[in-house]
């Protein structure tokens, strides 16, 4: 009777262990499902207004610039990378936090860019809510830096929180990419575009 009631044991045992190890293994498998649907970043064409929660952005075209689009000079040793934009600010209150919506894909050690009006080429502050503006996002790159012929950018997302975890408030934050535009750099123009 004892040698049955320790094989039942077990074999209940076993039985537990088995379906926990199965439930650890459907647990992962689902995690690493989720991160590579993550990675997906969708593809979209030059033109196409593209939602990123906080901003609403339609990217149209780059050059390689040696002026800034105010006219200043750029940085001695450097060259200017700049794209052309129509800029959105879709949340109820005016942002000047558009600083890492876009980002060089394939230019090593891109930094942040600055960001000018195109109607009268000064430089961008606050942005009003519901005033699509056309903007040019400028990046300096060292002159002796070596372009791609086409520039991958990649637009970053933000969503709402009406009540954060650390001061319950409301507030923005960073959801990741939400869309890569791979662009024509045209590199000839030894000016900006106005």
């Amino acid at each position: 009777m004892k040698a049955r009631q320790g094989s039942r044991a077990w074999l209940s045992k076993a039985l537990a262990g088995a379906g926990g190890l199965c439930a650890a293994a459907i647990a992962l498998g689902y995690s690493v499902y989720q991160q590579r649907e993550a990675e997906i970043v969708p593809q979209v064409e030059r033109g196409t207004p593209i939602e990123a929660g906080r901003w609403t952005v339609i990217v149209t075209a780059s050059n390689v610039a040696y002026a800034m689009p105010n006219g200043g000079r750029v940085s001695s040793g450097k060259k200017a990378i700049v794209v052309d934009m129509a800029l959105e600010n879709v949340s109820a209150e005016s942002s000047n936090l558009y600083g890492n919506l876009i980002k060089l894909a394939n230019v090593a050690d891109a930094s942040r860019p600055q960001y000018y009006l195109k109607r009268d080429h000064a430089i961008l502050w606050d942005l009003q809510p519901r005033l699509r503006e056309p903007v040019q996002a400028v990046w300096e790159v060292p002159a002796t830096l070596a372009l791609p012929k086409t520039l991958e950018l990649t637009v970053e997302g933000e969503f709402f929180k009406p009540r954060d975890n650390l001061y319950a408030a409301p507030g923005w934050f960073p959801s990741g990419p939400v869309a890569q535009v791979t662009l024509a750099l045209d590199a000839d123009r030894p000016e900006t575009t106005q």
